[in-house]
């Protein structure tokens, strides 16, 4: 058992790579996931890292990560389990549930990006013009604007729910976020939040099960705006769980499973 990675034996035969599992840890249950497996044991990552399990601790399969959204979590911020964390009590569970890393949907199934977009940030819709369904990156230094220039995106009248994934992040700028970018626009905006000081698997999870959230959303016929920020900070979280998992770091530091896992985004 190392700093943040535990080994469990005699399920080896029974779960699967990136399952659950709930470990006994003095009657606190720790919840976490397995990032390897081989044919005597399993690395399980916790998603709370400040607990520490004890030698010999029970560990009970779980199986996938599974989330029910619902229409009323607008106005409300999650952690990376899709548990509130804001203070305004427990959310209502929706009417399904759907696995947090779920199957990509095949090409000939996905809507073609034809209708146009009005962001509301004049530079972008006149040199660079978007449109729904459109994935973009924003790629720039610290410090010259990236954070401001999504929060712009994110006050446009065109989309019925946002989701906002902020990933890395220190607390403070997630409450400047929160409190003084979208403070008018809070009552369709869900955000999924795993800070700096959080593990690596919740700021792994915390794009994932926004995206999640935003199938959902979609599914519902909504126009829905998904933000990650940033998915340079998920990949670092991918890379240290997948050296965690003992994996070579073969391009440029990073392993490859990080390479597999990274094309999500």
């Amino acid at each position: 058992m190392a700093r943040g990675t535990l080994v469990a034996r005699g399920l080896s035969q029974s779960v699967l790579l990136g399952d659950t599992v709930c470990i006994d840890c003095d009657g606190q249950a720790v919840r976490g996931e397995i990032i390897h497996v081989n044919e005597e044991n399993v690395l399980i990552k916790p998603y709370d890292e400040t607990v520490v399990p004890v030698l010999m601790a029970s560990v009970f399969p779980k199986g996938p990560l599974f989330v029910a959204p619902d229409r009323s979590w607008c106005g409300r911020v999650v952690n990376a389990l899709g548990e509130a964390i804001d203070g305004k009590g427990a959310l209502l569970s929706g009417p399904r549930n759907m696995a947090v890393e779920g199957d990509v949907p095949p090409a000939l199934k996905r809507a073609r990006v034809k209708k146009g977009l009005r962001t509301g940030v004049k530079v972008i819709d006149i040199f660079t013009p978007l449109c729904f369904g459109q994935r973009i990156g924003i790629f720039a230094g610290s410090g010259v604007g990236k954070s401001t220039l999504l929060s712009m995106m994110m006050q446009a009248d065109h989309f019925d729910t946002v989701v906002l994934a902020l990933t890395g992040e220190r607390g403070r700028e997630v409450r400047d976020m929160l409190d003084d970018t979208l403070h008018n626009k809070l009552d369709k905006v869900v955000a999924v939040i795993a800070t700096g000081d959080e593990s690596p698997m919740m700021r792994r999870l915390a794009p994932i099960m926004a995206t999640t959230i935003a199938e959902y959303f979609s599914s519902l016929g909504d126009n829905v705006l998904l933000v990650v920020d940033s998915v340079t900070r998920y990949a670092l979280a991918m890379r240290e769980i997948a050296i965690s998992a003992h994996e070579p770091p073969v391009s440029r530091g990073f392993p490859p499973g990080f390479l597999v896992s990274c094309h999500v985004y």
